[in-house]
């Protein structure tokens, strides 16, 4: 099997479509993949997995109802992975400038009257820079606010060059960071954080030797050349429909009045 933390990839290798419970629809004119694996398959971790193809369509509408069976009740923490100062690795950090923080609001008048969830937001670094696993930061943080709930965004790694950077993955089994690209981080779930962890992310790097089948290429990571502009892209889509999945409430233009 290829290097992919794609769903919708390994079932499609595996065979787990016929597997998992699956529902293949539409919404607001961009197609998803909603799966659910039993217990019992080595295949894949058990769970629910949501796929968004962003090709169609108003992916940022599709992305929001779908994220909603994702939620509990209570705060939640956001916290954007990555590496800020590497693009292909800076989805994570830069959807949380989408994501405008209210916990510190909740001590205002309007607060309850607006119906607004308490929403932490952190950017946890990486582990090369800080020595401290993302997990441990973000188990921690959670615990500190009494967090009920943990929202994980951060870049993925595909074997189809056809799913790279046009691909949402939503999951509620957590992730395992680096673990695209070889680089295997303690996982971030429901036992590492002590509660519920959705994890987000998009695939912005292919193993060359995905695309040529070539042996020689083996371990060489590439990326779109318009990455840039597909991280802005991405980043503000995710951003933007956690914060209206969260909070409800607040349209569009007062989650970004709200942004710093």
């Amino acid at each position: 099997m290829r290097r992919t933390d794609l769903f919708y990839e390994t079932a499609a290798a595996g065979g787990l479509t016929d597997a998992a419970r699956v529902h293949r629809g539409e919404s607001h004119g961009t197609r998803y993949l909603d799966a659910v694996v039993p217990e019992g398959i080595k295949e894949a971790a058990p769970g629910h997995y949501v796929t968004v193809f962003t090709e169609t369509g108003n992916a940022a509408d599709c992305l929001t109802g779908l994220l909603k069976d994702f939620l509990v009740d209570g705060s939640v923490l956001v916290a954007g992975l990555g590496n800020e100062n590497v693009c292909s690795d800076s989805l994570g950090v830069r959807a949380l400038c989408y994501v405008p923080a209210t916990a510190h609001l909740s001590g205002h008048s309007d607060f309850g009257d607006l119906g607004l969830r308490r929403v932490f937001v952190r950017e946890t670094g990486v582990t090369g820079r800080t020595g401290i696993e993302s997990s441990e930061s973000i188990s921690c943080t959670a615990g500190c606010v009494g967090a009920a709930e943990v929202i994980v965004i951060d870049s993925l790694a595909c074997a189809d060059i056809g799913r790279l950077c046009n691909t949402i993955q939503v999951t509620d089994t957590g992730i395992a960071p680096g673990s695209g690209v070889g680089n295997d981080r303690k996982a971030i779930n429901r036992e590492t954080a002590g509660v519920p962890v959705v994890a987000i992310g998009v695939p912005t790097v292919i193993d060359l030797d995905s695309i040529t089948g070539s042996e020689k290429t083996h371990g060489l990571m590439v990326t779109p050349r318009s990455i840039d502009a597909e991280i802005r892209r991405l980043s503000e889509i995710i951003g933007i429909s956690v914060s209206r999945a969260l909070n409800p409430t607040l349209s569009e233009a007062e989650i970004r009045s709200l942004m710093i």
